[in-house]
């Protein structure tokens, strides 16, 4: 199956001609019908989208189809309803819950309706409902008929509205509130969507129309605790808008700006509308995943593995967000996002260089890291009767330095010192003395002319809300003056290039910088668990840098892994 097929054929394609479980698996449709301009009980609304929020994302695939999965719903408890297989002939719909803790496999249950070829699972509440739908047949060249059910204690029932009269039959549940509401839509003959409430406790039936334009085609797909329902619709032109719509039934239009469809596929009780909008028509399209809250307007959300294929289906009270997207060999797979919370580390800033030197049968090794990448350094034996030159020292691209010099006799009071440069005359590193009875010392890096030990500490704070990282540090036995500071890739023990620049940090004349603070803006990716640190160098941002390449001023002097 080609990667254009599998998109028009997602979740949320609005162009498929029908909202049957067809070739593909789940395909909601969204058909002409009548104008909705005019109607005071209508508000359209459209904001900025220009802020990006910060996710943590996870691909979650069912091990019996990793080629097809898409997560549909989410609860309060983290449950997941999803199901896998593309409806393609041989590879029918499978529906299944998800529980925490995701990882394994074992965490994933079958639920398909009793005697069906294909089932989907599509919502659930906290409360262990689960709704969907399902089908008697799996015919990849065909509409197949589609019937709503619900599973409450154990039970499977079937639903379908009584106004139904499309052939074959389609009727899907796709959502459910706490207070047992299920929402879903039937088709008619016309291959028109009408939205429908269905009361699970007491059987009763209700429609969901956009005011005033009864006859559009409409799809409901969630329904929240205080009853709100989003879905969406097409407009006379063959627009399809997403819409909100309240226990009183004050109807909103939402579009995604600049968007060619919008589409509202979740809300949770706190108003947090999910869903997708689609940029563009045909094999070109791109699909987005977004939020939308009444404060913050509209919010894309794309997972990095499928950016312009992801689509946001469900969301729960903490805003963990489920979907799926489209990788670029074609295959769909089941996505989790969650919210990136404000997180602060404390951080210990090590002295650089860092490592050890051991002695033994007349030789000496060097092994060092936190220099500069690609920096050569002269070494040499210095104790009370004078100074030996052992040679040079050269770092690799990620700052370490293995080397093993011939040792003769160690001098009273010996030590071992890396110097600042192949010609350098100022120390960087040095070690204890070499002949106190051990063969292993440990390098302490030095400043030359500081007044204290090199030493400092740093907080690391990302807002996800402000969109932004604050660095404050405080740290002594600095050159007076500026310092360069970044977050980089990789680690102390192995420099990577810059992820964030900070303002130069400044050292007194003293060489210390006393809780000085900086901040990095438009941050919408959170910090990782391990793979970024914090860098404090030698020089300032116009020296540490020379054609691009690091010079000796590069020097990390402070250092701590995030």
């Amino acid at each position: 199956m080609s990667n254009a097929n599998r998109l028009r054929l997602r979740v949320a394609a609005a162009a498929v001609a029908s909202g049957a479980l067809a070739v593909g698996g789940f395909a909601l449709a969204a058909t002409a019908g009548a104008s909705n301009a005019g109607h005071p009980a209508v508000s359209n609304f459209s904001s900025d989208a220009s802020h990006p929020a910060a996710f943590s994302f996870s691909t979650l695939d069912n091990a019996n189809d990793p080629t097809f999965n898409q997560l549909l719903g989410i609860n309060d408890n983290g449950h997941i309803a999803g199901y896998f297989g593309s409806g393609a002939a041989g590879h029918p719909n499978k529906g299944y819950l998800l529980r925490p803790p995701y990882g394994s496999q074992a965490q994933y249950q079958n639920i398909n309706f009793p005697g069906s070829v294909q089932t989907q699972l599509t919502g659930l509440n906290d409360e262990g409902v689960q709704v969907g739908f399902w089908s008697d047949m799996n015919n990849a060249n065909q509409v197949n008929d589609n019937f709503g059910f619900y599973l409450k204690d154990g039970r499977f029932h079937t639903v379908n509205d009584p106004n139904t009269n499309g052939t074959p039959p389609v009727n899907q549940l796709l959502g459910v509130n706490n207070g047992d509401i299920a929402v879903g839509f039937y088709t008619d003959a016309q291959g028109n969507n009408h939205g429908y409430t269905f009361d699970i406790r007491s059987s009763r039936f209700g429609a969901v129309t956009v005011p005033g334009n009864p006859g559009l085609s409409l799809t409901a797909a969630a329904i929240n605790d205080r009853r709100d329902i989003a879905g969406f619709y097409t407009d006379a032109n063959g627009v399809t808008h997403a819409f909100l719509e309240d226990r009183y039934g004050q109807f909103r239009t939402l579009d995604f700006p600049a968007a060619s469809a919008t589409q509202a596929l979740g809300v949770n009780d706190r108003g947090e509308v999910v869903g997708v909008y689609t940029v563009g028509s045909g094999n070109s399209a791109m699909m987005h995943g977004f939020t939308w809250t009444q404060h913050r307007g509209f919010t894309t959300v794309d997972d990095p593995n499928g950016v312009g294929t992801t689509t946001v289906n469900g969301v729960n009270e903490r805003g963990d967000l489920v979907g799926f997207y489209v990788d670029g060999n074609g295959n769909t797979h089941g996505m989790l996002a969650t919210p990136a919370r404000r997180t602060t580390v404390h951080l210990d800033l090590s002295p650089m260089p860092a490592g050890a030197v051991t002695t033994g049968q007349g030789q000496v090794t060097v092994s060092a890291f936190g220099l500069t990448p690609g920096s050569s350094h002269a070494v040499e034996l210095a104790g009370r009767h004078g100074v030996t030159q052992l040679g040079t020292l050269t770092a690799n691209g990620v700052g370490q330095a293995d080397v093993t010099f011939p040792l003769g006799s160690v001098g009273d009071g010996s030590r071992l010192v890396i110097l600042d440069g192949a010609a350098g005359t100022s120390p960087i590193a040095k070690t204890s003395r070499l002949d106190d009875g051990d063969s292993v010392h440990r390098l302490q890096a030095v400043e030359a002319g500081a007044d204290e030990p090199l030493s400092g500490r740093a907080t690391v704070t990302f807002d996800p809300n402000a969109q932004t990282i604050t660095v404050t540090v405080t740290a002594t036995g600095l050159t007076p003056g500026m310092h360069a500071a970044h977050i980089h890739i990789g680690s102390c023990q192995a420099q990577g290039p810059v992820q964030y620049m900070l303002m130069d940090f400044v050292a007194n004349g003293h060489g210390t910088i006393d809780h000085e603070t900086r901040t990095v803006t438009g941050v919408t990716t959170p910090m990782p668990a391990t793979g970024w640190y914090l860098n404090l160098h030698q020089g300032n941002s116009n020296n540490i840098l020379a054609n691009g390449q690091p010079t000796i001023f590069f020097r990390p002097l402070l250092c701590a892994n995030i």
